[in-house]
């Protein structure tokens, strides 16, 4: 758990719980949360925040992954 929180400044799971919540919200354009979580990195960079910078992208690395995988399941069936 501490590499997760390392990693994301949280848990994987608390990653995922909260990309579950906010599908309620952006229905198939999930795509644009992802892009706020980008965003969010870019203004860490520029706040010379470099770790909370990386921790965001490998959030969105995360929920990039997470939707690849989604779309590769539906495909099949």
């Amino acid at each position: 758990m501490d590499t997760q929180k390392q990693m994301y400044g949280t848990t994987k799971a608390a990653v995922l719980n909260q990309f579950k919540e906010v599908q309620k919200l952006y229905g198939r354009h999930t795509n644009i949360y992802i892009m706020g979580i980008l965003s969010d990195a870019q203004l860490m960079i520029e706040h010379k925040k470099y770790n909370t910078a990386r921790q965001f992208i490998n959030k969105a690395k995360l929920l990039i992954s997470d939707r690849a995988s989604e779309y590769l399941e539906r495909a099949k069936g």
